[in-house]
């Protein structure tokens, strides 16, 4: 199992720590100097995030009241923790056994293949994959849905192209930028997304302000209540900011791209605070000009007006950005598992048009936006945010244990062998002098000896308790009962939006499908 193959190649990585191998590790696995600073390595996980929580998670947190704030900040918070230690897997295994950077490609499943073997390597692509496709799926409908939008209001009514045409227009132009590599190769289009992001937030907020359609005046943070939401909104609520805030199928991929890689856990702080403060202004200005009658879509309520034109045009660019970056893992999987070369080839460009225009495919048939978020959110993700990070992360801190003991005592052994030398006869005839003195002073002082252990019995017993003391505090601060906590949620949480996600999908059965309004 893992455990094996880690013990085979413990002496090799024993020799290369002696040689101070990782000062050149880069260079021996011929890895590309250009590298991500943390600077870009931020703008990759705004850039993952997008518009998304600017433009549709609003309606998810007003939904749930005064309830939606500490909602998003637990499941955000916890998000950063399983990212952290995730991250810090990836750091681990390298120095464990550094030929997994050779796996590069596909990080997540070479770290569940490293803790706990293939069948669970296995588990973890077949589950990336499906996340990754399906969370381009609502990229695909929000930006036809706000195209069909742009030509409504433009034209008043009098001209409006269904969002299923526009469906079609988009993948033929996404498939060119899909062509693209891995985020290193994306720093321009990064750079243009988080640019994108904020100019789609500060014009929604202008559009927001210059909304004066209500002649009867409105009230503010309407029908907003302060009580518990239903047990099932708060379902659908996490499911909606999981899917939205959810950037570990391409978190490894961004880490192994990285200068330093130990400073993955400040990118998505960063990037994390970024895009939550765009989101909360957008948040608090919708819920008091609209309260409860804010739709999915924060962009459909908007009057008209040249920002709301503009920040249509903006959304769409940046969703079809997004999906260039986010579907990178999925792409480079696909493409190792039909044995496609790493260059650009004709091959890949097949491939990864092939893949867009499936989901183009089930967008089509599934036009639901929403819904497609809480399937994929609430039940997809759930293990890849909540349960694998903290579960490899407990598994790897004891292989790295494994790996210093092992160090230490090829270190001790080393050193014996050199400094091993028998004691002569004078040394022993010292040594018996010694013990006989000290058996000796024993009779003589018998009531100083008595007081001298029971000093030494309360000296023990302070240190024992010391001891417990600290193995008490180290096992606190190794994250054992809090990647438990973690875990116990996760399972928990799948598990219930799975079932709710299930009877949603099963009450909302007249879906307006564009496959059969073409067959009409």
């Amino acid at each position: 199992m893992a455990y094996q193959s880690y013990q085979s190649s413990s002496n090799p990585v024993l020799q290369r720590e002696r040689l101070g191998y990782y000062g050149e590790r880069d260079s021996a696995y011929g890895a590309s100097s250009r590298k991500l600073s943390l600077f870009f390595a931020t703008l990759c996980v705004v850039d993952l995030f997008g518009v998304f929580p600017i433009v549709a998670l609003p309606k998810s947190i007003i939904s749930c009241g005064l309830y939606g704030v500490p909602l998003v900040l637990f499941v955000i918070t916890l998000q950063i923790y399983t990212a952290v230690v995730l991250g810090r897997c990836w750091t681990i295994a390298e120095r464990l056994d550094p030929s997994i950077v050779a796996k590069n490609r596909y990080p997540y499943a070479a770290i569940a293949e490293f803790t706990y073997g293939k069948r669970m390597s296995v588990f973890v692509t077949v589950l990336l994959d499906l996340t990754v496709f399906g969370g381009g799926i609502p990229n695909l409908l929000v930006a036809a849905q706000n195209l069909q939008l742009l030509g409504a209001r433009v034209s008043d009514g009098s001209l409006e192209l269904s969002f299923c045409y526009w469906l079609l227009i988009i993948g033929l132009f996404l498939c060119p930028i899909m062509w693209l590599g891995s985020p290193k190769n994306m720093r321009t289009l990064a750079s243009v997304s988080v640019v994108v992001c904020s100019s789609v937030a500060i014009l929604t907020w202008i559009s927001i302000g210059e909304d004066r359609s209500a002649s009867g005046g409105w009230t503010p943070f309407r029908d907003i209540t302060l009580g518990l939401p239903p047990f099932v909104q708060l379902l659908k609520a996490y499911g909606i900011i999981a899917f939205q805030f959810d950037i570990h199928p391409m978190l490894l991929t961004i880490q192994v791209d990285m200068q330093h890689k130990r400073h993955i856990g400040k990118a998505v702080l960063f990037g994390i605070v970024t895009t939550c403060s765009l989101s909360a202004v957008t948040t608090l200005l919708t819920a008091y000009r609209y309260g409860m009658d804010v739709p999915n879509n924060v962009l459909q309520i908007l009057p008209r007006s040249w920002s709301l034109y503009l920040t249509i045009l903006l959304v769409t660019l940046q969703l079809c950005l997004s999906s260039a970056v986010g579907n990178s893992a999925l792409f480079q999987h696909i493409e190792d598992v039909l044995g496609a070369s790493r260059d650009f080839t004709l091959k890949r460009c097949i491939i990864r048009s092939t893949l867009v225009w499936l989901g183009v495919l089930i967008a089509e048939i599934l036009p639901r936006f929403d819904l497609v978020m809480g399937i994929i959110g609430g039940t997809l993700t759930g293990p890849l945010i909540f349960i694998l990070p903290p579960l490899f992360y407990q598994r790897m801190l004891e292989l790295e244990k494994l790996y210093s003991q092992e160090l230490k005592r090829s270190y001790s052994t080393e050193s014996s062998q050199v400094s091993e030398d028998p004691l002569d006869d004078s040394d022993t005839d010292t040594l018996g002098e010694t013990r006989r003195t000290w058996y000796g002073s024993i009779g003589s002082n018998d009531s100083s000896m008595s007081m001298a252990m029971v000093r030494d019995t309360a000296r023990k017993w302070v240190a024992s308790l010391s001891v417990r003391c600290k193995e008490l505090c180290r096992f606190m601060y190794s994250d054992c009962i809090l990647a438990g906590s973690v875990i116990v949620f996760g399972i928990a949480a799948t598990l219930a939006s799975t079932y709710y996600n299930m009877f949603d999908a099963r009450d909302t059965q007249r879906w307006f499908s564009c496959l059969s309004a073409w067959r009409r």
